[in-house]
């Protein structure tokens, strides 16, 4: 996953002295609602075709835990002060060199530039 690598110092020694951003928050976020997504389906998938010996309430835990995740990542989200326009530019320079992060850059870039 591509986003791990933005958030693991060992991929981005710049981490160590950079306060977590916005975006970042806003990142894990997303990732952290389409897991629990994707966990209710297979909960659905296992209700209409079983596989033993996972049964479907193995997921009950599992995806409130989910719940729990995305709604400490909304606090966290809410209690940040947002990102700066350099913050968003650093951000888009990191990624701009790493591949898989194209559509994200100009949508960023095109944002960014709306509001100059």
């Amino acid at each position: 996953m591509d986003l791990y690598r933005f958030f693991h110092p060992h991929h981005n020694p710049r981490l160590n002295t950079t306060p977590i951003r916005y975006t970042e928050l806003s990142e894990l976020l997303q990732a952290t609602t389409e897991l629990r997504k994707a966990l209710e389906r297979a909960q659905h998938r296992t209700e209409r075709a079983p596989c033993p010996p996972i049964l479907p309430e193995h997921f009950v835990d599992v995806i409130r835990a989910g719940r729990f995740l995305e709604e400490a990542l909304k606090a966290l989200s809410e209690a940040h002060p947002g990102d700066s326009e350099e913050e968003l530019q650093e951000v888009m320079r990191e990624r701009s060199v790493s591949s898989g992060w194209d559509a994200w850059t100009r949508r960023v870039h095109e944002t960014v530039g709306e509001k100059v």
